[in-house]
């Protein structure tokens, strides 16, 4: 196992808690739409982070990423670390919900998505990971591309780099209203967001101080309050969707770079194992999530409903709990089965050595 950093263990764990306070309560208006209403400040709160907490993920992949190494190598990586670790984590998001519900339909539906022409769409079932797949894949040849025609002069090297990337995100934001049903989640978004794979190459080329990085996020306070003052909806900005168009970009850019550098700032600061242990386990923390959320909304209904603020209040702070509980348990059996294979292996390893020294 790569020994790990725990400063990007931060990071992670710092967005995966923006993502999941977001999406908890707009679980709670999916699963009780007569509240909607009463949740609507809450899910509009979000929208103070919503427009860096996932490229933050895309800065961090990036500044792991090496397209050192055979394409066949990097392919079945991502393949394995992602779609397929996609797919189980996906199921067992699937079959959490339907014995939370008693409900093993949703399971049936999985089965039969899996062993049909339906397939891929169920790889590729979840934005972020099939987003982030098809980026990295963008990435690695633009940036073999820039390599080879630099010819390690660095100065060009970026720029052929920054001046593809551009470009290709540019034809993902022109394509992407004009796209087949769900590519926009398929590949477009892997066209915008290779770009913030490239910066964080470009961390890891020229490391940034954190208090630099701090200093860039105080441009993304700065944004925030303006947009309050002017009446400007990030809500728009928070992700790539149909109605994002090339006018857009400059602002979006800007709002994902330095609220992606306030919270790469904040991580460099703090020392907090239960956070670095989100990070380890970013993946488990984001999949399963949406069905565990909604499992919980639909169970607390059974015994109140969110019909006054109070409530909403008790039901936000009893999912945040529940579902935070829920995945550590997840990422600890992990953790444990992991530790458990290392110490087999290890053992049948020295039985192999004292055999190998005996013969």
């Amino acid at each position: 196992m790569k020994q790990r950093i725990a400063y990007w263990d931060i990071a992670r764990g710092l967005a995966v808690l923006l993502v999941i306070f977001y999406h908890v309560p707009l679980y709670i208006a999916i699963a009780h739409p007569d509240a909607a209403g009463l949740v609507a400040g809450h899910i509009h709160a979000g929208t103070a982070f919503r427009p860096f907490f996932m490229p933050v993920f895309f800065i961090i992949s990036g500044y792991f990423t090496h397209t050192e190494k055979a394409y066949y190598h990097f392919l079945w990586s991502d393949i394995k670390h992602l779609l397929l670790a996609g797919l189980a984590l996906t199921f067992l998001s699937y079959l959490i919900q339907a014995v939370a519900l008693n409900s093993y339909q949703v399971l049936g539906d999985f089965f039969k998505g899996l062993f049909s022409p339906r397939f891929l769409d169920l790889l590729f079932l979840n934005w972020f990971i099939s987003a982030l797949f098809f980026a990295r894949q963008i990435y690695y040849w633009i940036d073999r591309l820039a390599l080879f025609a630099s010819h390690n002069r660095r100065w060009l090297y970026w720029g052929i780099e920054g001046v593809c990337l551009i470009l290709i995100a540019m034809a993902g934001i022109l394509v992407e209203p004009h796209a087949p049903h769900n590519a926009e989640w398929y590949y477009i978004q892997g066209l915008v967001f290779a770009v913030f794979l490239a910066f964080g190459k470009l961390l890891r080329t020229f490391p940034v101080p954190p208090l630099w990085l701090l200093g860039a996020g105080m441009v993304y306070v700065l944004l925030m309050i303006m947009a309050q003052q002017f009446g400007i909806s990030t809500w728009e900005y928070g992700m790539i969707n149909t109605t994002f168009t090339l006018s857009h970009w400059p602002f979006y850019m800007l709002l994902a770079l330095t609220g992606s550098a306030l919270l790469l700032g904040i991580a460099a600061y703090i020392t907090f194992p239960p956070l670095e242990f989100l990070g380890r386990h970013s993946l488990i923390f984001y999949v399963p999530q949406g069905g565990i959320l909604y499992g919980i909304a639909v169970l607390l209904g059974r015994w109140f409903l969110p019909d006054t603020p109070a409530r909403i209040w008790l039901y936000l702070l009893i999912m945040w709990v529940l579902v935070l509980i829920i995945l550590s348990a997840l990422g600890a059996a992990k953790d444990f089965c992991y530790n458990i294979g290392c110490a087999f292996l290890h053992k049948k390893c020295k039985l192999s050595n004292n055999k190998s020294s005996w013969q």
